[in-house]
């Protein structure tokens, strides 16, 4: 091949044939489509919070604040599960905005592919 002159995509952190590689690079891309902007996501995250919190007469600071509480929770696994799958928003700063570990965040979306 190199001989012939043709040429193959390539990605040192991707190993496979050109046509992985290009398959590989078009998904990122998709996935990064539903991914907030870094200085829109505080902004969009709060909202979105908050409004979960009205609809659900949850208070946030009950939400942010770490609480327990069954409905508390059951909020708070609504909230992480559509930041984390639905846009994209990285298990960290869900944990942040949501007072819990990033370890909670992990649990609670891999109960929800369960």
């Amino acid at each position: 091949m190199r001989r012939s002159g043709e040429r193959e995509l390539s990605d040192d952190r991707i190993l496979g044939s050109g046509e992985f590689v290009e398959r590989i690079i078009k998904e990122a891309e998709g996935r990064n489509k539903f991914q907030l902007p870094v200085s829109e996501n505080h902004q969009k995250i709060d909202e979105y919070i908050s409004k979960i919190c009205k609809n659900e007469k949850v208070s946030t600071d009950g939400l942010t604040g770490g609480s327990r509480r069954k409905e508390v929770s059951g909020v708070r696994n609504r909230v992480a599960i559509e930041l984390v799958k639905g846009h994209g928003v990285e298990l960290a700063e869900v944990a942040r905005q949501v007072g819990v570990s990033t370890s909670a965040i992990s649990k609670i979306i891999k109960r929800a592919r369960q």
